[in-house]
């Protein structure tokens, strides 16, 4: 394991002078430059089964990335986790013929060091992978895809324990063992959504799952719903809970309705409408390996809906919400019985294809290369697979539908948390319409309004409250442009008066 980490000189005065005036977990408080980085943390052990084994499978080390604010800096000792799982369907990346599939992928990375930057510690495990896409039946296809969930769900349990242990023992990442929050994209969805909800043995007997009188997980095998026994299970971890406190699912669905009760974790989902490979309400699987059909299950409308009927999101449905990404959201699904639920509606491609995942990105001349590494030379046509329902995908692109994930969920987070006390939108819905981007920014630096409105004047204040640069728009523009010029790497206040006298504040992170 390696630690990765570089504190400004006033990084320690910024944490203990100005945490509490912002709004943690909502804002990003901390720099990257005060983000801890453990790479390779070895949090269990298990048995592997990709590459498949000729026998026995074998044990091996199960490992993960942490990232969190550095303790040298941050006060705060119990830190809501958040566990982050990654897409893939279950195959390494590159021999499931995509371009994503570890916790090394852009938009996971991206979105982790966002979360840890708000103050959250942040877990990224590689869980195991392994089954056989291309088995003839749908039997088989169904046995062995299952039973890669199963194991993916032991391994996310394996991290929660870990956690707790750790906070229970050395406390080196300083979690709350109470505020743990699973968040899992594409396949990594289907693993948040099992994770609260498949919690009793029988609910693997359902008749889908069983064939010739036997459910496709054999207990004495991999063991039972919460990781223990089994001949090629590995319990990680005993006398500590898999409990977490809510899931977060972008894509993925549940493998039956009928898993979902009183009494479980609440969620909060995100959708596109038209998903081929995950139905947004209810279908078969698609896997986009071979394009064949695996299992019925249930999507995140439909997940949601019942979530929301047996009350597990009452904290969620009592709050008043306000923001204009929440009034997007209401306007396709009604808050009564859709709260928690964003649907994207992305326009139609090319060919038929519709997008499922368009957070996605990355770096397709690096990728290539690699995948022809790994295949052979198949680099060129893994891309052009994960371009077909992605052909504009740019980093630019996907951070757009990061932003809104970011602000979508994390109030619901604080609000099911209870992070903030006395938490309101008020200054969320009073500055709807105004922005500072790109943030963090690196250079050029942009204040826009929608509507009417424009700049008066734009002071920014550095972390000490002092004012160290003020700009006198030219013209009633809706857009000022600002340069970034010599200011430091940091957290810095954007004021903005406005020609109608409102005078509008918002967080600027220079990289």
């Amino acid at each position: 394991m390696k630690k990765h980490f570089l504190l400004l000189p006033f990084a320690a005065l910024f944490i203990l002078g100005n945490i509490a005036a912002q709004q943690r977990y909502l804002d990003e408080v901390f720099t990257n430059a005060q983000i801890q980085f453990d790479d390779n943390v070895v949090f269990g052990q298990n048995y592997i089964f990709f590459p498949p084994p000729s026998g026995a499978p074998p044990l091996g080390d199960l490992f993960m990335d942490v990232y969190y604010p550095n303790n040298s800096v941050d006060p705060v000792t119990a830190r809501p986790l958040v566990v982050y799982l990654h897409t893939g369907s279950f195959l390494p990346k590159y021999i499931n013929q995509q371009v994503t599939g570890n916790n090394q992928d852009s938009t996971v990375v991206e979105i982790c060091r966002r979360l840890a930057r708000r103050g959250f510690v942040v877990a990224a495990p590689n869980y195991r992978l392994g089954w056989n896409p291309l088995a003839s039946t749908l039997e088989e296809r169904t046995k062995q895809l299952l039973n890669a969930v199963y194991r993916a769900i032991h391994d996310a349990q394996t991290v929660v324990r870990f956690f707790k242990k750790d906070q229970a023992t050395t406390n080196n990442y300083r979690i709350d063992p109470n505020k743990i929050v699973l968040f899992g994209q594409g396949s990594g969805g289907y693993i948040a959504i099992a994770y609260t909800s498949l919690n009793k043995q029988s609910e693997t007997f359902l008749s889908k799952f069983v064939f010739n009188g036997q459910s496709v997980i054999d207990t004495t095998l991999v063991g039972n719903v919460h990781g223990v026994g089994g001949m090629f299970n590995n319990y990680n971890h005993p006398g500590y809970s898999n409990d977490v406190a809510m899931s977060v699912n972008l894509g993925g669905a549940c493998g039956d309705i009928s898993w979902v009760e009183p009494g479980e974790a609440p969620a909060v989902s995100f959708h596109c409408w038209k998903d081929l490979f995950a139905p947004y309400d209810s279908g078969t699987v698609i896997v986009p390996t071979t394009q064949q059909p695996v299992v019925f299950v249930h999507g995140s409308r439909t997940f949601i809906k019942k979530k929301n009927a047996l009350n597990s999101n009452s904290a969620m449905m009592a709050f008043n919400f306000t923001d204009a990404i929440s009034a997007r959201a209401y306007s396709l699904n009604p808050k009564a019985t859709c709260e928690g639920l964003f649907e994207f509606r992305t326009p139609p491609l090319p060919g038929g294809l519709e997008e499922g995942s368009p957070w996605e990105y990355w770096d397709p001349a690096a990728s290539i290369a690699e995948a022809d590494a790994v295949t052979g030379g198949q680099g060129a046509t893994i891309n052009g697979n994960s371009l077909a329902t992605n052909p504009d995908m740019s980093r630019t692109k996907a951070h757009k539908y990061i932003d809104t994930i970011m602000g979508f969920a994390l109030p619901r987070i604080i609000v099911t948390l209870n992070l903030i006390p006395n938490f309101n939108l008020e200054e969320v819905s009073k500055t709807s319409s105004f922005r500072v981007y790109p943030n963090p920014a690196e250079q050029e630096i942009f204040v826009e309004f929608s509507g009417s409105e424009s700049a008066r004047w734009i002071r920014i204040f550095d972390i000490q409250g002092r004012l160290v640069r003020q700009v006198v728009p030219g013209a009633s523009s809706g857009i000022t442009r600002l340069e970034r010029g010599n200011l430091p790497s940091g957290t810095y206040t954007v004021q903005v008066q406005t020609h109608s006298g409102k005078q509008l504040e918002s967080k600027l992170v220079l990289k």
